[in-house]
């Protein structure tokens, strides 16, 4: 079969896999996962892409489980709602829009009482608590351990009284297993879901090796990390930090493209383009991607993962795209979540509706959370200014792939005099 690649960097090229590529990969994902008939997946992103083609065919064909297919992405949480689903795999910005979700309905009003699809009235003292005892029950079992008696018995409470309402909210309250994978998520977004009992295990692959490369499973997980190499598949670090792989679900090459094999397949290791370390226990850690690194004009190579991850992780923004190749500084465009900026202003009483870039108030919640992500980083690796776009990123103007990840050279150019204006004072 032929996946075509997102073209983030470059033209999309045809990644050839094979039967046995699509079969042993498949296998071995299905052992991992534990897959079984009984399973229920709800599928909802492009079948052209690797991960949902994986889960959604391969794997189901060898566990035998069903899939449901979501109406569409605005009717999703609805959909798993309705479904129940026991296998979930979703991309990050599906996580963000859900911890987004819950982050508001748990500022909702109302009494200790809380029902299925809406997670209102929660009292903070009793979500910090449940949430404290959630994230170190769901560490201890990811490392294989078990908790301790005090925090298994409160973790039981919680889980009635507090776990089980969010995650029914979400439709995941019979998911045994949460994927997340396509691109990098936030350890804050994992350590967030952990909180209300729910370990989202981040993959990370490519479409040249079917999907898994790494992979964070139940009882080996480490939240930050991708997990150690998937089962049967070697991972190694080159000398320039570019992570290689070498195994059964590597791809037979590019499909009329010799020049584009050669670059990347060579003596058998297929050569990611992802830039990334191992710690002492086996687990990878992205650091960047060889492309996607920012060289400053004072020469300083800049990753933009963290800075970008950070940013999202604040409600009312939707994407971030930090610039600065060859620039004496960072700047950042950032656009709004349509539906955060609605009840942003309402809670302040704001009655001036034009555009949110301009607002004041909009501006400055933005600069607090630029300022607050720069306080993690070096100097010179912190934002110096931002521009608010006046419209989200979207697939159909090219900005974004299927999966939702930034095509950085089309925002760039279709967003060229906005950075120009940063950099022009």
């Amino acid at each position: 079969t032929y996946i075509y690649t997102s073209g983030t960097t470059g033209r999309p090229k045809a990644v050839m896999l094979t039967q046995d590529n699509l079969a042993w990969t498949a296998a071995q994902a299905c052992e991992l996962a534990k897959g079984v008939r009984t399973d229920r997946l709800v599928s909802y992103l492009p079948l052209s892409h690797v991960a949902e083609q994986m889960f959604t065919i391969h794997i189901a064909a060898v566990a035998g489980y069903p899939v449901y297919f979501a109406e569409s992405l605005d009717r999703l949480n609805a959909n798993l709602v309705e479904v129940e689903p026991t296998l979930f795999f979703g991309v990050p910005r599906v996580w963000e829009k859900f911890h987004a979700g819950v982050v508001e309905k748990l500022k909702e009003p109302g009494g200790s009482g809380v029902s299925p699809g809406k997670i209102a009235g929660v009292k903070a003292r009793l979500v910090e608590q449940a949430t404290a005892v959630g994230r170190r029950v769901v560490g201890a079992l990811c490392e294989g351990k078990r908790p301790g008696l005090t925090d298994a018995a409160q973790f039981s409470f919680f889980e009635r009284v507090v776990h089980s309402k969010v995650q029914q909210g979400l439709g995941l309250d019979k998911c045994r297993l949460c994927v997340s994978g396509a691109a990098p998520v936030s350890k804050e977004i994992l350590e967030f879901f952990a909180g209300f009992g729910m370990p989202v295990y981040e993959v990370y692959g490519q479409s040249e090796d079917c999907g898994p490369t790494t992979f964070n499973i139940p009882g080996r997980a480490r939240f930050g990390t991708v997990g150690p190499a998937f089962p049967g598949v070697e991972v190694k670090i080159a000398a320039d930090g570019e992570i290689l792989v070498r195994g059964r679900n590597v791809f037979a090459g590019y499909a009329k493209d010799p020049e584009a094999t050669a670059e990347t397949l060579a003596d058998g290791w297929l050569h990611t383009g992802d830039l990334g370390e191992f710690d002492g226990d086996g687990f990878l850690t992205i650091t960047g991607r060889k492309k996607d690194i920012i060289i400053t004009a004072g020469g300083k190579n800049v990753a933009p993962k963290l800075l970008e991850g950070g940013l999202r992780n604040h409600p009312l923004v939707s994407e971030a795209v930090v610039i600065g190749d060859r620039r004496k500084f960072l700047t950042a465009l950032v656009t709004l979540d349509a539906e955060a900026v609605v009840k942003f202003r309402a809670e302040r009483g704001l009655t001036d509706l034009g555009s949110p870039g301009r607002s004041p108030e909009i501006r400055a919640e933005i600069q607090q959370v630029v300022d607050s992500v720069n306080t993690e980083m070096a100097r010179v690796e912190q934002i110096k200014k931002f521009t608010i776009l006046p419209r989200d990123l979207s697939i159909a103007d090219g900005e974004l792939t299927p999966t939702l990840k930034v095509k950085r050279n089309v925002v760039t150019a279709h967003f060229e005099a906005e950075i120009e204006a940063m950099y022009g004072e």
